[in-house]
């Protein structure tokens, strides 16, 4: 099964929303809690095939030895499912999740994933201090693209799709395939 594309999400949460209905409120937060973790799973998961079809400069790594920086701000769940990629291996190289609050250390990261629940002028203020540096931008925010991201996930029809601005992708010194731009939405009418 190929995980980018769209996963029918409403497939892997039904059992969970029709025990919802049945539950007292103590127990429907902790469905809420599995709902939003299978999300971040999902996403984690997409996240991880992205960088397969993403070619990063030579530059933007130290040496041929150095590990694949995975940032997350504002994202706790995502971060702790990305916590599951940190035996993996991408690029040839060693996946390194770290979390971020704010700007401070962003352009280190090769893949930089800010949470919606960031304020829109700190994201924004993240985004400025990576742009044109080798950084995969990523987030969910329904501004995101427009502030200068490169990949967005979108929720249509109960599926996690993605759009990809392919501008902001070339600003940063990155290649996308057009197998994975075949695969997104493809942002248009930016600013």
């Amino acid at each position: 099964m190929d995980i980018l594309k769209a996963i029918p999400v409403i497939t892997l949460l039904l059992p969970l929303f029709a025990m919802t209905l049945l539950a007292p409120a103590p127990v429907l937060a902790a469905y809420e809690t599995s709902i939003s973790a299978a999300t971040h799973e999902v996403k984690a998961a997409f996240i991880y095939n992205f960088t397969k079809f993403v070619l990063w400069p030579s530059t933007a790594f130290e040496n041929d030895y150095s590990p694949f920086r995975a940032c997350v701000v504002d994202d706790r769940m995502l971060d702790e499912a990305l916590e599951s990629l940190v035996q993996s291996v991408t690029k040839g190289r060693q996946i390194q999740t770290i979390r971020y609050r704010g700007i401070l250390g962003a352009d280190k990261c090769h893949l930089l994933f800010i949470g919606e629940s960031t304020d829109p002028a700190q994201a924004k203020k993240i985004l400025g201090a990576v742009a044109s540096k080798p950084v995969l931008t990523i987030g969910d925010s329904s501004a995101f693209i427009k502030q200068g991201g490169i990949i967005r996930f979108i929720t249509s029809d109960n599926r996690l799709i993605f759009e990809i601005n392919p501008v902001a992708a070339k600003r940063n010194g990155l290649e996308i395939s057009s197998k994975l731009l075949g695969l997104s939405k493809t942002a248009r009418d930016l600013p």
